[in-house]
């Protein structure tokens, strides 16, 4: 999976707001599996051809289910993305105290393009990766888990059969983690070249008419721009790779549970109700590893610009920082001796002017 140490460093202070987020999506996976279980009941019920009153309370409890889970879920989308704000505002203070230590010299070896892609696009990619893929990817881990001791109350092979393929769809994705972030930083490499000459072409616009250089220089940029356009091809054709791997595990899961389910109740192993709860709460098992197939990529897009951000904050000033102090007095000290020696020229011209005037 895709995750920076050094990025989970920056939410000290701030993950028990994260552990919130957690246990909000989970109580609102435990609210959708309560929902089917009711909705289940309350089918049973409808094909015994129970008495109306019987079917008000489950219907009552799923209507009931149905509106918590909405609270709870707008909840723990606002914590999160409110969380992911925190985050980033703090790593941009981390940032710009790094900037004013490299000082002037560092930044004037360094292409500006290259640099504001670290410092603007790579923190505002981290709202995703924050905001979404880290708690989508605690709850896609935890959440079978939780489900399965609900399941396993009706029927313990299917509520294992349950854990073991959510388990297997969460893990499979990791199978294809090298292609992924290989084409990642490749994409990621060909964005920051073109950013640099990008900005380079637009800041030196006039110099480059006044030499004729715009249209050689207009074909460079779009041959780097092609080179972007075919490495953000290949990462979202990982990213589809990966999601399909997920989804084909998926799909195979279910109808191995819908299978051993029906297997079992047409051999009396198990009742008409625990299946019909069963098949509906197959859905719930497998919404996280869905969402989770959605955040992927933004996992993926946060770890690109985590590798530029960290190597921005390993920079090494060229200048130490405490020479920077005593700049503006060395710039006295220089303006009082070119001062004097311009005091002093005066001063010799003039005396030799009066000697040349004294030899007639």
């Amino acid at each position: 999976m895709y995750f920076d140490r050094r990025l989970w460093q920056l939410t000290r202070g701030m993950r028990g707001r994260i552990c919130a987020t957690v246990l909000m999506g989970l109580a609102s996976a435990v609210l959708g599996m309560a929902r089917f279980v009711f909705l289940g009941t309350l089918l049973a019920r409808v094909f015994a051809a129970a008495a109306p009153a019987a079917l008000i309370l489950p219907a009552a409890a799923v209507a009931a289910a149905v509106v918590l889970r909405g609270v709870l879920e707008h909840a723990r989308t606002m914590l999160a993305h409110r969380t992911a704000a925190r985050v980033q505002e703090a790593l941009r203070l981390k940032l710009y105290d790094k900037v004013a230590e490299l000082g002037p010299a560092w930044f004037a070896g360094e292409r500006t393009g290259g640099v504001m892609l670290a410092l603007v696009d790579g923190v505002e990619q981290l709202q995703t990766f924050f905001g979404q893929y880290v708690p989508q990817l605690s709850i896609a881990a935890l959440t079978p888990l939780a489900l399965f001791a609900i399941v396993a109350w009706w029927d313990l092979p299917v509520a294992a059969l349950m854990l073991a393929v959510a388990l297997a769809c969460l893990v499979l994705p990791a199978t294809l983690s090298r292609l992924n972030r290989t084409v990642s930083m490749s994409q990621r490499d060909a964005l920051k070249s073109f950013s640099a000459e990008f900005l380079d072409a637009i800041q030196g616009l006039a110099t480059l008419k006044a030499f004729g250089q715009s249209t050689a220089y207009g074909r460079m940029l779009a041959e780097k721009a092609g080179r972007l356009r075919e490495a953000t091809m290949k990462v979202l054709a990982a990213s589809l790779i990966t999601r399909g791997v997920i989804d084909l595990g998926i799909g195979v899961g279910a109808a191995a549970v819908l299978a051993l389910g029906v297997y079992r109740a047409s051999h009396g192993l198990m009742t008409v109700q625990a299946l019909l709860i069963v098949l509906m709460a197959g859905t719930e098992v497998f919404r996280p590893l869905r969402d989770f197939r959605t955040a992927l990529h933004d996992g993926l897009v946060g770890q690109a610009a985590a590798i530029g951000i960290n190597a921005l904050l390993d920079a090494e000033a060229p200048m130490p920082l405490e020479l920077y102090a005593l700049l503006p007095a060395a710039a006295a000290c220089a303006t009082c001796a070119v001062a004097a020696l311009v005091l002093l020229s005066a001063r010799l011209s003039r005396l030799l002017g009066v000697r040349v005037a004294a030899t007639p």
